[in-house]
């Protein structure tokens, strides 16, 4: 084989039908998929001058950190866990929230790894992971999310060329079927009338001590505030200026990527300072007195409370509401006690907070309802206004109903 002397790399062979060639073989770096050297060789050039082209032009990519590789995973051996390993580390990690993060863990650790992280990437086709995905749709409450984080893997290593073709672009994501006429609004918050049930007994039992104080002030602050309930578990007196009446909304309680309770930003970056009634400012103030703790409402041991309590305080008042109200209606017969409150998560009184504000005033827009609440995008909170004004023309539709 002779060597092609401007260029030593360049060298000529002949094929099998004794034609002259002309090859290469050059250094192309280490490929980002394998942390390994790696070379290529060109080979079928009919001149030099082409061939040393070529050689010149993969020459100065490499230089200049521009070489694509396109070394396919199959020779690589990688799984999907490989691949996802690498996503988490270099891509996803930069770009959320530390209780994001472990949300996220949790969805790989108990749905997609199981199913495919031990695959090679090239043995996961379409016809591998539809069986897959549709039972996913079915394990999982949100549909589709945990095939849209598995999506969001094979998308990272199409981009950076670890596989020449995504499979989930073949892969038919399930529908559920809904009967829109079957279809009924989420009961998740009071009405007016539950609001004022609710908070009048939280008043009356944190006098009387039937009602922990903490747990009173807490749903008080909560149904008229609308803070999330890491916003409010993480609140710190600092944060609470009693004489201006407003709370500064700085931080959230939230679950870290390593399973500890930790605070972060507030969810959305929905920093915020928000006004409170006389009522929250009142049973703040009164709170503050008995208070030996810079958090609002800290542990026994002055910590952070998990960030599950609140919902748990919430059942035991509203099951102790539903029997104190049950026992004076037997002994009153007053219509007032026949019913108490129907069960909500402490979410719920985030909508409840929205829906009262709007069905009070009809001059508050839904942008000042978002930003008080932190919403991060205007649709959510316009659900609820939908919701509030349908109700409102239910209403003057029977006001304007008669019977003769």
């Amino acid at each position: 084989m002779l060597e092609y002397k401007k260029n030593p790399a360049i060298k000529e062979y002949e094929t099998k039908k004794g034609v002259k060639k002309y090859m290469f073989q050059i250094y192309t770096g280490i490929n980002p998929a394998t942390n390994k050297k790696t070379t290529t060789t060109r080979r079928g050039f009919k001149t030099p001058a082409l061939a040393n082209a070529a050689y010149r032009k993969i020459e100065a990519q490499v230089m200049n950190n521009k070489y694509e590789f396109n070394t396919p995973l199959e020779s690589d051996g990688l799984t999907f866990n490989d691949v996802y390993q690498r996503w988490f580390t270099e891509s996803y990690r930069k770009t959320v929230q530390s209780s994001t993060v472990y949300k996220t863990k949790q969805i790989f650790d108990c749905h997609i790894l199981p199913e495919i992280g031990a695959m090679n990437m090239d043995d996961i086709t379409p016809e591998v992971l539809q069986p897959i995905v549709n039972r996913w749709a079915t394990k999982y409450a949100k549909l589709n999310i945990v095939s849209r984080y598995a999506n969001r893997v094979f998308k990272y290593a199409y981009t950076i060329k670890l596989i020449k073709s995504n499979p989930f672009n073949h892969v038919l994501l399930p529908e559920r079927q809904v009967n829109n006429t079957n279809k009924t609004p989420s009961t998740n918050f009071f009405s007016a009338d539950e609001l004022d049930k609710f908070t009048r007994f939280l008043v009356k039992g944190r006098a009387n001590g039937t009602v922990t104080m903490m747990h009173a002030v807490y749903f008080i602050t909560m149904a008229y505030t609308g803070l999330r309930k890491g916003e409010l578990l993480s609140l710190e007196w600092s944060d609470v200026d009693l004489e201006n009446n407003k709370l500064d909304v700085n931080k959230t309680l939230a679950m870290n990527e390593f399973g500890k309770l930790a605070t972060q930003p507030p969810k959305w970056l929905s920093y915020r300072t928000i006004d409170i009634n006389n009522l929250v400012a009142n049973t703040l103030q009164e709170y503050k007195e008995f208070s030996h703790s810079n958090l609002v409402f800290p542990s026994e041991k002055d910590t952070w409370l998990n960030l599950g309590k609140p919902n748990n305080w919430l059942d035991s008042i509203i099951d102790q509401g539903a029997e104190t109200f049950k026992t004076t209606f037997q002994l009153t017969g007053d219509d007032y006690y026949k019913t108490f409150v129907h069960r909500i998560t402490p979410h719920g009184l985030r909508h409840t907070h929205a829906t009262s504000l709007f069905e009070k005033d009809n001059t508050i827009t839904p942008k000042a309802v978002q930003e008080r609440l932190g919403h991060k995008n205007i649709s959510v909170t316009m659900d609820i206004y939908t919701h509030v004004t349908s109700n409102q023309k239910d209403k003057l539709k029977s006001a304007l109903d008669v019977d003769y």
